[in-house]
């Protein structure tokens, strides 16, 4: 072994003595701000960051929602801001992010969790640009506005994180959802250009989409029993997601550990893209899955497919 490679090893060795980054807790007194943040992965996102010594900020439209994500928070010993708004509307994200400076002092860590596909799917002849501006300001435009709010404070502190949400659906395809995936396949872009530009000043933004989790927008995948034994089949992971498998992730990155990782859209989906339309069968693997329903020639019958089968 030459002598720098030695050096190498004793710095190393050092570094891991002194201060690794996984050495908990992971955010230890940082202030976050979760947009979304009384869905099911906003607000287990919410209860990760009190775990590991953050105060939370939590944002969501619905005021129950709101409410029990901050005792999420408060019950774990840390302080909780919570707000009541539309991130849709001109001038909230601004009032947002004042509002968290004026509570707590600065914003650390931001979670872009908010997004919706608003139920507009269809033939895209078929859609409005009324319609696409909906989807516009509730998938990219608040996260690109949050976004600029907070990073001015973040270079001056040489410090921070965000993490953006954008969906599997903004990677593959999803007839009848052109402008809903569009946007997300922006954020995909906007992270991956942030992420650089400002990876000189200590600021990490990266990225998480998300599949087959359940949430509000998916009901939670509640359907009749008889529907069990296909999530095998659909999720190489053999099961729905839940907020806390995606919380795991954004604490990940929201954390020192994701120092080496600039401008990266993390799946987390149970395995649905990397399956990439294979299916798992009680006798085998394939491409080309039976499902009889789609042949009916009874309306009525599709009609009666649970919110969750797409």
């Amino acid at each position: 072994m030459d002598e720098r490679s030695s050096q190498g090893n004793d710095v190393a060795e050092e570094q891991t003595t002194k201060g690794a980054p996984w050495q908990g807790p992971l955010c230890a007194d940082r202030i976050a701000v979760v947009t979304g943040g009384g869905g099911s992965i906003g607000s287990a996102c919410g209860r990760a960051f009190a775990d590991h010594g953050a105060d939370v900020v939590i944002v969501d439209i619905a005021e129950d929602r709101v409410a029990a994500a901050v005792a999420g928070v408060e019950s774990r010993g840390r302080r909780a801001l919570g707000i009541v708004s539309d991130l849709t509307v001109d001038g909230a994200v601004d009032d947002m992010i004042a509002r968290a400076a004026d509570t707590f002092g600065r914003v650390d860590i931001l979670v872009n969790a908010l997004g919706e596909h608003l139920a507009l799917a269809g033939p895209f002849e078929s859609s409005t640009p009324e319609g696409w501006d909906r989807l516009y300001r509730v998938n990219l435009l608040h996260t690109m506005q949050a976004c600029h709010a907070v990073l001015p404070g973040m270079r001056e502190r040489k410090w921070g994180r965000i993490v953006n949400f954008s969906s599997v659906e903004g990677i593959r395809s999803m007839p009848h959802a052109g402008p809903y995936t569009a946007y997300k396949g922006a954020i995909d872009s906007f992270t991956k250009t942030l992420g650089v530009e400002f990876a000189g000043d200590n600021i990490r933004v990266n990225c998480v989409a998300v599949d087959k989790t359940r949430s509000y927008q998916v009901n939670f995948y509640e359907m009749p029993e008889e529907y069990d034994r296909h999530v095998p089949v659909w999720v190489p992971a053999g099961r729905y997601g839940e907020g806390d498998d995606v919380a795991a992730v954004v604490l990940f990155l929201s954390s020192e550990m994701a120092a080496w990782v600039v401008g990266q859209t993390i799946v987390a989906d149970g395995g649905t893209l990397a399956g990439g339309g294979w299916y798992r069968t009680p006798v085998k693997w394939t491409n080309s899955p039976l499902l009889v329903q789609y042949f009916e020639d009874d309306p009525s019958i599709n009609a009666a497919r649970p919110r969750g089968v797409q």
